[in-house]
């Protein structure tokens, strides 16, 4: 019985040193893991910023770019039909929009719903336009109606999406 004592006051704080050796290496790796996140968070925040700065502004020239007096301006072209002009601005905003889908990695989602909700007005601003001219128009007489849509609007979805989109830059990187 007494041998069977003696093991046990070996034992017994062994086991108990053991256990707080453990305890104490789990909390000092786990307070090792998050150190080293917060160095490679802190790394990669240098590394994304100049990219999360470009998002922003790859979607204020996007948007610039959709808007429909300029993108008359850079696609009407003599004897181009004004079905053909709208067919051609629908197609260019598609293809500016696909370029820049990755962006939305980038920016708030916040800011990317108010890039496409710019961008599905300013198509159906466009739509609207076409639905209210005569087939054979010219796109002198499209352009004109879609310019006389667009004065009457009190602000374009592009302009302010692109306040929005300003507002959040700055709120970001100040």
């Amino acid at each position: 019985m007494d041998i069977i004592f003696e093991i046990m006051k070996i034992l017994i704080p062994g086991t108990l040193v053991v256990i707080a050796v453990q305890i104490v290496m789990n909390n000092y790796h786990t307070q090792q893991k998050m150190r080293d996140l917060a160095i490679l968070k802190k790394e990669n925040k240098k590394e994304t910023i100049p990219i999360r700065m470009q998002a922003y502004e790859r979607l204020i020239l996007f948007l610039e770019r959709i808007h429909p007096d300029r993108l008359v301006m850079r696609i009407n072209k003599p004897g181009l039909s004004g079905r053909d002009l709208h067919l051609e601005m629908l197609r260019t905003i598609r293809k500016e929009y696909e370029h820049n889908l990755a962006q939305q990695l980038y920016v708030s989602e916040e800011a990317w719903k108010l890039v496409a909700f710019a961008k599905e007005e300013i198509v159906k601003i466009i739509n609207i336009t076409a639905s209210g001219i005569k087939e054979n128009s010219s796109s002198g007489d499209w352009t004109a109606a879609l310019l006389k849509a667009t004065s009457s609007l009190e602000k374009m979805p592009s302009d302010v999406a692109i306040s929005g989109l300003k507002k959040e830059f700055r709120e970001q990187f100040g």
